[in-house]
C-alpha cells in the first residue's frame, strides 16, 4: 500500500510539472512534441479546445486497448497520470514565462522529459503512444522507438505545414532535449540482463517467473571472500519491467547483488506476453 502511494504521488507531481512545461514554454510558442500531445495541440490550435481535454480524450479509447494487455496496475497509474495531466493543462495558464523561444524550447523540453523519465521509471506512462507502442511490441514484434520516432516525424511535418519550417525547428530542439533528459532518469535500451547472487534463489527464482513469465538461468558460484556456496540467476527483461523486477528483488532479498547490463539483442525464444 506504501508502495502504491509513493507512486501516486511521485506520478502525480510529474503529471503537474508535464502540464506546467507545456502551458509555459511549449505551447505559448506554438511549439509541441511528438506522438499523441503534439496531436492534441494541433487539434487545440484549429478548435480551440484545451489542450489537457484533447489528450484525455484521445488515450480514452487507447486505455481500453492497452487494460487487455498490459495489465490493469499499470494501464491504472497510467490512467491517473494523463487524468492529473489534463486536469493541471485546464487549469494552469497558457502564458509564456520567457519570450526567448529558444531558451523556451530547450527549458520546455528538458522539464518535460523529465517528468516523463520519472513517471516511466515509477512504473506507469503517459498514455497515448506508449500504449501502442507497448501493445506492438508484446503482440507484434514491433520496435517501440521505430514506432515513436514515426509518429514524431509526422508531428514534426505537422507542425511544419501549419506554423511554419522556423518554429518546427525549435520544436526539433525541444523533442531532442526532451529525449536527452528521459535518457538520463531512465534506461533507453528495449532489453536488460539481471545477473543476481543471492542467497534466496528459490523465492527469488519462483518470484522472477511468475511476474515475467519467462526463464531464469541458475548457476552455481563460491564467494571469492567468504568461500560460501552462492547462486547466480541470469535472466533477460524489458525496460518497461525493470522497476517493478527491482522492488520484487528487495522484498525478497534485501542483500542480493544484482548487476544490470545492456542487452543488443535477444536471439532465440523471449516471451513478450
Amino acid at each position: 500500500m506504501f508502495r502504491l502511494i509513493f507512486q501516486m504521488v511521485v506520478i502525480g507531481l510529474c503529471s503537474m510539472l508535464f502540464g506546467f512545461a507545456f502551458n509555459t514554454f511549449l505551447i505559448p510558442h506554438k511549439l509541441t512534441s511528438g506522438g499523441v500531445t503534439g496531436i492534441a495541440f494541433f487539434i487545440h490550435h484549429f478548435t480551440n479546445m484545451n489542450t489537457g481535454t484533447v489528450i484525455l480524450l484521445i488515450n480514452i479509447p487507447l486505455f481500453l486497448l492497452g487494460l487487455k494487455y498490459l495489465g490493469k496496475k499499470f494501464i491504472l497509474l497510467t490512467g491517473y497520470s494523463v487524468f492529473v495531466l489534463s486536469f493541471s493543462m485546464k487549469f494552469i495558464p497558457v502564458h509564456a514565462i520567457s519570450p526567448d523561444i529558444l531558451l523556451s524550447s530547450i527549458i520546455g523540453g528538458a522539464l518535460y522529459g523529465i517528468a516523463v523519465g520519472l513517471i516511466i521509471r515509477i512504473g506507469g506512462s503517459t498514455g497515448g503512444t506508449d500504449i501502442i507502442s507497448l501493445t506492438l511490441a508484446k503482440k507484434k514484434n514491433v520496435q517501440v522507438g521505430f514506432l515513436n520516432t514515426c509518429l514524431n516525424l509526422l508531428v514534426v511535418a505537422g507542425s511544419g505545414l501549419i506554423f511554419g519550417w522556423n518554429i518546427t525547428l525549435y520544436t526539433i530542439i525541444a523533442i531532442y532535449v526532451a529525449g536527452r533528459a528521459v535518457d538520463m532518469v531512465y534506461t533507453t535500451h528495449h532489453k536488460l540482463t539481471l545477473t543476481i547472487v543471492t542467497d534466496q534463489y528459490e523465492e527469488l527464482t519462483e518470484a522472477l517467473i511468475h511476474l515475467h513469465l519467462r526463464g531464469v538461468t541458475v548457476t552455481d558460484a563460491e564467494g571469492a571472500y567468504t568461500h560460501r556456496p552462492k547462486k547466480v540467476l541470469t535472466t533477460v527483461i524489458t525496460k518497461f519491467e525493470l522497476n517493478e523486477t527491482k522492488h520484487t528483488i528487495r522484498k525478497i532479498d534485501p542483500k542480493a547483488f544484482v548487476n544490470i547490463t545492456q542487452t543488443l539483442e535477444v536471439m532465440g525464444r523471449f516471451r513478450k506476453d
